[in-house]
């Protein structure tokens, strides 16, 4: 998939998302789509597939993801934090589409499920990505494979009539966390979460949710879940007050919102403050 094409598809997004979660945007506010090609001198970084190999058959339910990298040392649990001149992450694309912005299996190992999928040829992209999110499209890899596996339909979709709803249980609102991470925990209800529908078309009444620190925008997302429990990094994060959000949104990483008022849709997103401390 041409690069300036994702460019745009997640610069719209990001921008929708701001909008969603009520964060005023003004003209310096929206990230030009110029930015995301290098948001300051990408040269020096590089990043290779090692698996999956070039047309490689896939048989089994997850895409085995490896990668090396030079240039830059690859931690996600700063994801969400200020941008670093030596620390990143990299972005996980499968077929134009965003999968995962924070993999956390480990540094330079992942898997993709292949839920959802259809048999035969398709590409996997990996993008290297500052604390922010920000990519280095200049620095991009791609790789060729193709699916021979059994079709693994995505999980239904919740089919009441009730809304969604989102609300954290733990840790308590003003309490203390510390440490290098600590578990959030929350309660979801009206809703089906689905961890191997990152990335892949939207079902009605189905997704995850994103874990943002001080404001719900694309430069602080810390990671993303799909259980009713998640580990947040505490990494990059200075000691004080802060406010943990957690947003339900769809299996394409959208915010569930009223398309009239452009705002999240009542019980959607949920915030609490917390005292970080080493």
């Amino acid at each position: 998939m041409n690069l300036t094409l994702i460019n745009t598809h997640w610069k719209k997004r990001i921008v929708m998302l701001f909008v969603a979660t009520g964060v005023t945007v003004g003209t310096a506010g929206v990230v030009p789509l110029g930015a995301w090609a290098d948001l300051s001198n990408g040269s020096g970084v590089s990043i290779k597939i090692t698996s999956p190999k070039t047309n490689a058959v896939i048989k089994t339910p997850d895409l085995p993801i490896a990668i090396t990298s030079s240039g830059f040392t690859i931690d996600s649990a700063f994801a969400g934090t200020p941008v670093s001149a030596t620390i990143g992450h990299y972005h996980e694309i499968l077929d134009g589409k965003l999968v995962d912005m924070a993999p956390v299996q480990g540094a330079t190992k992942d898997t993709i499920s292949m839920m959802g999928v259809k048999r035969g040829r398709h590409t996997l992209m990996i993008v290297p990505a500052r604390n922010d999110h920000s990519m280095i499209m200049s620095a991009a890899t791609k790789v060729p494979f193709i699916y021979s596996g059994k079709f693994i339909p995505l999980t239904p979709g919740y089919k009441g009539n009730s809304p969604a709803n989102i609300s954290i249980t733990s840790p308590a609102a003003d309490s203390t966390v510390s440490g290098s991470s600590f578990i959030l925990t929350a309660e979801i209800s009206n809703f089906v979460a689905c961890g191997g529908c990152f990335g892949k078309q939207p079902v009605a009444g189905e997704g995850h949710w994103h874990i943002f620190v001080d404001q719900p925008m694309m430069a602080n997302m810390l990671t993303m879940a799909s259980g009713s429990t998640q580990e947040v990094s505490l990494k990059g994060i200075t000691p004080g007050v802060h406010t943990f959000w957690a947003v339900l949104v769809d299996n394409q990483h959208m915010p569930f919102m009223d398309m009239k008022t452009k705002m999240m849709l009542p019980g959607t997103s949920t915030s609490i403050k917390l005292n970080v401390q080493p």
